[in-house]
């Protein structure tokens, strides 16, 4: 007697639509940590408790979602070496360079006058050690760790699966940018945000591993942490 055959279905791929359900889970997280604290969250409670959150919602969806995805690892270029470390100085003088830019454009055009990001409000309020760890483990080692699986990881591996590398560089470059107008102060940082992804996109691209646009976005923001510390 001969046993019927099984079939097993072959994983899916990877598709856009699992970095939108990454991003609203690490959102509903943060919104969840949030409602907790009552509605309101001071520098430690942000970035020790709400980041965090946000960070770890976005990691366990894209984790939970491998489960059912061709191997996340290959997919998402997910891997680091020891010369990825250089992405740190490209970050750093990315955000020099740009900044620079910004401050001619803000003076120029606007007077000196420009909104400030929310997030960079809760940073510059940061005044004890305690707060600042807090402050620089949330922004220069949790986000980009999230948000490189999200966008870099996720939205550039999928897009490359049907269209053009530049297209899926341009495009994931436009939502990573885009992302950050939930906070509507953050309008004038869009464009500079969206050259930084077009920066962490071309990264993985040439050298096939997320440790490189991770190592960029950290030396990103870490200048603006510690430009903010300093001040």
């Amino acid at each position: 007697m001969t046993s019927p055959h099984v079939s097993v279905a072959e994983p899916a791929p990877w598709r856009p639509r699992d970095a939108v359900i990454a991003v609203v889970a690490g959102f509903v997280a943060s919104v969840v940590v949030l409602v907790l604290l009552g509605g309101e969250a001071d520098p430690i409670e942000l970035f020790g408790l709400v980041v965090p959150a946000q960070s770890a919602g976005t990691i366990a969806a894209i984790w939970g979602l491998s489960k059912r995805r061709t191997d996340w690892r290959m997919a998402l270029s997910a891997s680091i070496a020891p010369s990825d470390a250089w992405g740190i100085l490209i970050g750093i003088g990315l955000q020099l360079g740009l900044s620079l830019i910004a401050f001619l454009v803000i003076v120029g055009l606007l007077g000196g006058d420009a909104p400030t990001q929310e997030v960079v409000e809760a940073a510059a309020d940061a005044i004890g050690q305690g707060e600042r760890i807090f402050v620089f483990v949330g922004v220069v080692l949790l986000a980009p760790i999230s948000e490189e699986l999200v966008f870099r990881g996720v939205l550039l591996g999928a897009l490359r699966r049907t269209r053009s590398d530049r297209f899926a560089v341009i495009t994931s470059a436009g939502v990573f940018a885009g992302i950050h107008l939930l906070d509507p102060n953050a309008v004038l940082a869009v464009p500079f945000l969206f050259v930084a992804g077009i920066v962490m996109g071309r990264a993985v691209i040439q050298s096939g591993r997320l440790g490189r646009s991770i190592a960029i976005h950290a030396g990103f923001n870490g200048v603006t942490v510690l430009v903010l510390f300093a001040s």
